[in-house]
C-alpha cells in the first residue's frame, strides 16, 4: 500500500505552496500584439477553496485569497496584487503552509516589485525582486532555497512575475480570440525566466456545484511549468467569467498523482478599512506561522 508520504511526493499536492502555485502556476512574450482589454477593480477580493481529489478520496486542504488595491503616486497610478494561501487546519501536522505573494504594478500589468514570504513546510521564502532596471531583474533573498542575484532581461520582451502574470491574462482580449488561439508571456520564477503560453478554448458554461447557478465563462488551458508540483504535459483548464471583471471561477488540474480543483467561494470589493484590516491579518498570520 501507498504510503502517504510517497503520495504527496516532490511533485505533488502539496509540493511548493500548491494553494497558491495551482492558482498562479500557469501564465500566459511580449513579442504577442494583444493588450489588456479591461482593467482591474480598486477593493476586489476573491477568496477560493483548493480541494485534492484522488479515486474516491476528496480532501478540502487550503485556502487561497486575492486581493487589489489601487495606489497614486502624484499623476501615476500602480496597482498592489497579493495573493495569500494558506493550508487548512485539520492540515497542518502535514505540510502546513502561509504564505503572501505581493506585487506592485502599473497600468499595463507590468511589474516594478514582487515579495514572496511565508512557510511552506519545512521551507522558508523570504525573497524581494526588483525590476527597476531595463537590463536585468535582481533579487534578494533572506533564505537557503535561493541566493541573492539577477538574471538578463530577454531583448524586446516583458517578463511577469506570479501576481502580474495572473492579472495579465485575467484581462486579455479573449472576446476577440478564436477557440486554439496561443498566446506567449514569460514568467519569472524561483530566479529563472521561463516562457510558457496558454491556449484560448472559447465560450462554455459551467454549474457551480454549489449554487447550481450557471455561468457563461471563457475557457483556456495554460502551459504548466515542469518542476513545481506539475510535469511537463499535465492538463490545466482555466475558466474565468465572461465578463468586464474576468474572475475565475473555477480551475482543475492533473498532479503527478490525483487532481486539484479549485472552486470560487466568494467575491467582494471592499471598502479601504476593510481590505487593510484583511491584508493586516493575513499578515499577521504569516508572521505567526513562520516563528512557529
Amino acid at each position: 500500500m501507498m504510503k502517504i508520504e510517497q503520495l504527496f511526493s516532490k511533485k505533488s499536492l502539496l509540493n511548493g505552496g500548491v494553494f497558491l502555485w495551482l492558482v498562479l502556476g500557469f501564465s500566459v512574450n511580449a513579442q504577442s500584439p494583444l493588450e489588456p482589454s479591461s482593467a482591474p477593480r480598486d477593493g476586489e477580493r476573491l477568496d477560493f477553496l483548493v480541494t485534492y481529489e484522488w479515486g474516491p478520496f476528496y480532501l478540502a486542504v487550503g485556502d487561497a485569497s486575492f486581493t487589489t488595491v489601487q495606489l497614486h503616486y502624484g499623476d501615476v497610478r500602480l496597482w498592489s496584487f497579493e495573493g495569500w494561501g494558506a493550508s487548512k487546519k485539520h492540515w497542518n501536522w502535514f505540510y502546513p503552509v502561509q504564505s503572501i505573494y505581493a506585487s506592485l504594478a502599473n497600468d499595463d500589468f507590468i511589474p516594478l516589485h514582487f515579495q514572496r514570504k511565508g512557510r511552506e513546510g519545512s521551507h522558508r521564502y523570504d525573497r524581494w525582486y526588483d525590476f527597476g532596471s531595463s537590463s536585468q531583474i535582481s533579487w534578494t533573498s533572506q533564505d537557503a532555497e535561493l541566493p541573492s542575484g539577477s538574471a538578463p532581461l530577454p531583448s524586446g520582451s516583458n517578463v511577469f512575475d506570479l501576481m502580474t502574470a495572473v492579472h495579465w491574462c485575467r484581462h486579455l482580449p479573449w472576446d476577440s480570440l478564436t477557440p486554439g488561439k496561443t498566446v506567449s508571456m514569460r514568467l519569472i520564477l524561483d530566479g529563472d525566466i521561463h516562457p510558457t503560453s496558454v491556449k484560448f478554448e472559447g465560450l462554455t458554461n459551467w454549474t457551480d456545484p454549489e449554487t447550481l447557478q450557471v455561468h457563461r465563462c471563457w475557457a483556456f488551458q495554460p502551459t504548466l511549468i515542469d518542476g513545481t508540483v506539475f510535469k511537463e504535459g499535465d492538463h490545466m483548464r482555466v475558466l474565468v467569467s465572461a465578463d468586464e471583471r474576468r474572475i475565475p471561477l473555477y480551475i482543475e488540474t492533473e498532479l503527478v498523482i490525483g487532481s486539484a480543483k479549485i472552486y470560487l467561494t466568494r467575491n467582494q470589493m471592499l471598502e479601504t478599512g476593510a481590505m487593510k484590516s484583511f491584508r493586516d491579518s493575513t499578515e499577521r498570520q504569516r508572521n505567526t506561522f513562520m516563528r512557529e
